[in-house]
């Protein structure tokens, strides 16, 4: 199938979205429940926001450091489509990423812009999505925007089920009880307790949050996470190696206020602890590299504002989708009053960034596989976007894979399982879109992607795949290796071939090299070699600390060890491999600490005494900081490498899904 017909078919069906929108909202099929469609009546209200708190039963915080009180204020507004007085729409439950805040004011229009960078986007649409006849109820987590303890809010435990998890429900059901208020669409006869058609909507940690709410809760009919973490132990931590600067950045955004807020997100004292010995406002930060090191800073007596052991840790850390397959598997409970602990067919659409640095696309593809295991409706599709490092240079792309378009593609999805309006919609998007963006001008380049089946991982076979990959590898990486090492795996013949999916090693292990001062840490990544220039393939690489592994820390110990996934398109001449490097930003303490300044209103770094640290000071501190964490020489070995290689149209199910094609 052609890479015209496609685009011309996904065009077809957005205009059918058109079309049924213009005609009326169409009924669910669940004829059991009562939906008003009056689209006729004399003077329909217009759309509005309204703000609105609520008393979530739940303690601010389970800390008796915070002298947390019973119950948590949480703050949300609602968005109210244009209306007649009988009708009834469904819920899209909406949540912000970690140190945001939530949306309080509709957009102009229901006008959704594709072609802007990829989470504004996915924000835009949050406050334009009214206009398409829905209730859009934006919420700030507890410890955000309005819902923090100055307030009556609590304290934010990273998207914890019996914190988190439990407000959103408490939201829910206030939310039923002022159905008729809201003029929202209930299900009084599903055999649910207070049921109403709800999805979920939001990237990064409103992302997070979207998961264990569908597993917890059979109210939610559709999620649709964008950018977010399988398992956080393994996004922060990857292979016992601390992504450094992500640590500062995230640890950051405690200090900085997000809108409604007068300071930054306010944590639970474990969360502060960590961020005081890997964070920015620590000069010191930069001595600890490892997981290990900083679960050895978080136990002493003098780690403020409490020592925190590794245990705690997990179980912060430890909550995400991870956790419950690999309970599920075992035949344990989740642990959250749950009748069974089986995840539910819940239909889920999951975008996830190419060049996401923090939560790369292999944490997508293990959501999106965990939720496909349970029978729904599952997709994955892949962007440019996401979490981009702005000390890495990396420039934003779109949440667009080729020819899906990622805001209209969660419209359809809302549609389908919020309306059960026809899924002719639903025909554009593939079980699987990879996003193949060439990585010399991602995300500058045309807007290609590949749709497939399933996720390719490791070595394929059959027609239209391309072995590559080696049975062992050993490279050396001296002290002050000013670039990265590049080992060829495979030069590519002729043009039409893509690396899109998931690399797999089937033992690795890691030594210290000569003249090594602490534990090693070796930097691997895809690589492409074009012409005289070698390049890092979607900007991807993985932390490995020092022994031997043959799977992921913190993952499922059935798989094998994977590198991020990626997508590649590759030209005839393109030689492909390995790329390993002594230094890298991802792995680093930034640079300075001045740095920072760019990031922080009045250009001030607050530190410990939440007093000002002054530049000159952080300034000072670079040179030594990269005295210190130099050098970083190791040896690595990694045997039965595969990389996915193949030619869309030619292998399996695959084929082109390319923008702009006709």
């Amino acid at each position: 199938m052609s890479v015209h017909f496609i685009a011309a078919r996904a065009l077809g069906a957005l205009l059918l979205v058109a079309l049924l929108q213009a005609c009326g909202r169409s009924p669910s099929p669940d004829t059991s429940d009562e939906v008003f469609v009056d689209l006729d009546c004399a003077q329909p209200l217009p759309a509005e926001a309204r703000d609105y708190q609520f008393t979530s039963p739940v303690a601010q915080d389970s800390d008796p450091l915070r002298d947390p009180l019973p119950s948590t204020q949480i703050y949300f507004t609602v968005m109210l489509p244009p209306r007649c007085a009988d009708e009834r729409f469904p819920v899209v439950l909406h949540t912000h990423g970690y140190g945001g805040s939530r949306q309080t004011a509709l957009a102009a229009d229901g006008t959704l812009y594709p072609q802007h960078n990829g989470l504004d986007a996915i924000d835009e649409m949050a406050t334009a999505l009214a206009y398409h006849n829905y209730v859009v109820v934006s919420w700030d987590q507890r410890g955000h925007g309005e819902s923090q303890p100055r307030n009556g809010g609590g304290y934010a435990r990273l998207n914890d089920p019996d914190f988190e998890t439990r407000d959103a429900r408490a939201l829910l059901d206030w939310l039923y009880d002022h159905a008729d208020e809201l003029q929202l669409w209930t299900q009084p006869r599903s055999g649910i307790a207070k049921d109403l058609h709800v999805g979920t909507m939001g990237y990064s940690y409103g992302g997070g949050a979207q998961m264990p709410l569908a597993a917890l809760d059979r109210r939610i009919d559709a999620i649709a996470p964008v950018a977010t973490w399988y398992e956080l132990q393994h996004s922060v931590a990857a292979e016992g190696a601390l992504k450094q600067s992500w640590m500062q950045l995230l640890c950051l955004f405690a200090a900085v206020p997000s809108d409604g807020a007068l300071i930054g997100t306010i944590n639970t004292p474990a969360i502060d602890t960590l961020c005081n010995q890997a964070g920015a406002r620590n000069p010191t930060s930069f001595t600890a590299r490892t997981y290990d090191e900083l679960v050895a800073r978080a136990a002493r007596a003098t780690a403020r504002p409490r020592p925190v052991d590794e245990s705690e840790i997990t179980a912060l850390l430890g909550r995400g989708m991870h956790y419950f397959r690999s309970r599920q598997q075992a035949g344990q409970p989740w642990g959250y009053g749950e009748s069974a602990a089986r995840l539910r067919p819940v239909p889920a659409l999951f975008l996830q960034g190419n060049r996401d640095g923090l939560f790369n696309l292999t944490e997508g593809y293990l959501n999106w596989r965990y939720f496909r295991e349970a029978g729904g409706d599952a997709r994955l599709v892949s962007m440019e976007s996401g979490h981009l490092s702005p000390f890495a240079q990396q420039v934003d792309g779109t949440a667009n894979c080729g020819g899906v378009q990622g805001v209209y593609a969660l419209l359809a999805w809302y549609d389908r399982y919020l309306k059960g309006w026809p899924s002719a919609a639903l025909d554009a998007i593939p079980r699987v879109c990879l996003s193949v963006q060439a990585s010399p001008d991602a995300p500058a380049g045309p807007e290609i992607g590949v749709a497939l089946d399933s996720m390719p991982v490791g070595s394929l076979s059959g027609r239209g795949a391309l072995a590559v990959g080696a049975a062992r590898i050993a490279v050396d990486v001296p002290a002050a290796q000013a670039r990265a090492h590049f080992e060829v795996l495979t030069r590519i013949d002729e043009d039409g071939y893509v690396l899109a999916g998931v690399p797999t090693v089937g033992r690795v292990t890691v030594t210290a090299g000569s003249g090594a001062t602490h534990a090693p840490i070796a930097i691997v990544g895809l690589g492409l070699r074009r012409g005289d220039r070698v390049y890092l393939i979607d900007d991807q690489v993985l932390g490995i600390g020092e022994g031997t592994r043959t799977h992921n820390a913190f993952l499922d110990a059935a798989d094998p060890f994977m590198l991020p996934a990626v997508g590649e398109v590759l030209q005839a001449g393109d030689e492909i491999g390995l790329l390993f490097y002594e230094q890298h930003v991802e792995y680093s303490v930034l640079l300075s600490l001045s740095s920072l300044t760019q990031l922080l209103p009045g250009g001030l770094i607050r530190y410990l005494a939440d007093t000002p640290l002054p530049t000159p000071l952080g300034d000072a501190l670079t040179p030594i900081a990269g005295v210190l964490t130099n050098p970083n020489p190791y040896g690595i070995v990694l045997e039965d490498v595969a990389l996915p290689v193949f030619k869309p149209g030619v292998y399996g199910a695959s084929r082109w899904n390319a923008a702009g094609a006709e």
